[in-house]
């Protein structure tokens, strides 16, 4: 028998028990980490690109020691909301999730084992789909079953970051193209209400909005990827609502409340205190603390003329919490009136590591530098909210969150 007709008759006679062909997971990635992204506008840290590139690895390895956790079947994974109060017994959230499908394939190359991992954590989302295809908002960490009293729903940033993770896997390893453009046809349809603007959850109503989804960097991703729905109007949307709330709202800060109401309409305004999760929710708290990293990042990857709503928020807000802070970033209270003010005495890790894409899209060297201090100088072990958006801030403000498709360096 010749060697390839034994090679074929090795394969057959094995078929059932392994491939004979490589794993799509053992698959080199085709922008292994560090790869840099040089940004449209702003200014980057004061610290050398190796500098920068090791203490994002030094971050990572503790976020993944600690949160990535092997889920409920062999091969599944999910990123644990471990010391939050959101987590079931410390079970994934679909926020955590789509945080995770999207830190795994920026740090691609570095983590050897990133593909089999970003694989798993998709295996779960896939398990674990409410009535409309979109991933159940909470799981408990012991069962891995849905985990509230209520019908199972999503979140809308959930849904967004795990279909940009797709993309950004699609990119990285290719072979995710079909299953990224069936969720984000799940996401146009159930996410994105008539008008364009994003609703809070699928099965929520069309007047609403949450700022913190409004992750303008994810939605014009969407648009050149899924020619098949109107992305761009979502883009459109976003921008009015945006610029219609600050203008009417906080036109000196370019703050936006946790939750907004007649979003719908040409004026919406600040939801009720007590609309949703009550932090007062008509305020600046836990959810839109994340609007200046968003905004802010969605500056630096496309520029004044493209992101000029980004970019014009983002400035306002970075000079706001600046000033509230004493430019001390570790002073930033996660509460504040749409007029800059502190409400109450909390303070948090996150709001100070979320100001720093703002920063540097508003050209604010020392800021920015004063921000990158504060984030590579504290200590790990902050809980999942803390540390996984440090995680994702340090990959911005290292250069190396990069456009899914772009050339990069």
């Amino acid at each position: 028998m010749g060697a390839a007709r034994y090679v074929v008759a090795i394969c057959l006679l094995m078929a059932t028990m392994t491939s004979c062909t490589s794993s799509p997971s053992d698959s080199p990635p085709k922008l292994s980490f560090p790869h840099h992204q040089k940004y449209a506008v702003g200014v980057m840290p004061s610290v050398s690109q190796a500098e920068r590139d090791a203490a994002v690895k030094k971050h990572y390895d503790s976020w993944k020691a600690t949160y990535l956790v092997q889920g409920c079947h062999p091969g599944e994974y999910y990123v644990s909301t471990k010391d939050d109060d959101n987590g079931s017994h410390g079970g994934p959230v679909s926020e955590s999730q789509g945080y995770g499908m999207n830190i795994i394939p920026l740090m691609a190359g570095y983590d050897l084992d990133a593909h089999a991992e970003f694989d798993g954590l998709w295996q779960l989302v896939r398990r674990h789909r409410d009535q409309y295809g979109m991933m159940q908002w909470r799981l408990d960490g012991r069962t891995c079953k849905y985990a509230d009293r209520d019908t199972p729903d999503a979140a809308t940033d959930g849904d967004l970051d795990v279909g940009y993770g797709l993309i950004l896997a699609d990119r990285q390893w290719g072979g995710y193209t079909s299953d990224a453009k069936a969720w984000l046809a799940g996401v146009y349809r159930h996410d994105v209400a008539p008008d364009g603007h994003l609703k809070c959850e699928d099965d929520g109503p069309y007047t609403d909005a949450r700022p913190s989804d409004m992750m303008l960097d994810h939605l014009r991703t969407f648009a050149a990827f899924d020619r098949d729905h109107d992305w761009n109007k979502v883009v459109r949307r976003t921008e009015a609502v945006i610029d219609a709330f600050t203008s009417a709202n906080s036109a000196d800060t370019g703050l936006l409340s946790d939750y907004v109401v007649n979003a719908d309409t040409t004026a919406p305004v600040p939801a009720p205190a007590d609309y949703q999760e009550n932090q007062p929710d008509n305020l600046v708290g836990y959810n839109s603390l994340r609007v200046p990293w968003h905004l802010g990042t969605d500056a630096l990857l496309y520029g004044r003329s493209t992101a000029a709503s980004s970019l014009s928020t983002a400035s306002k807000e970075s000079a706001c919490l600046k000033s509230v802070s004493g430019s001390v970033p570790a002073e930033i209270n996660p509460h504040l009136t749409l007029d800059c003010r502190p409400y109450g005495e909390d303070r948090a890790a996150e709001a100070g590591a979320a100001a720093g894409p703002a920063a540097m899209a508003a050209g604010d060297q020392d800021w920015t530098n004063r921000i990158w201090q504060e984030l590579a100088g504290h200590r790990f072990g902050d809980g999942y909210y803390t540390d996984t958006i440090k995680m994702l801030v340090y990959l911005v403000m290292s250069g190396d969150y990069w456009i899914p498709g772009a050339s990069g360096s």
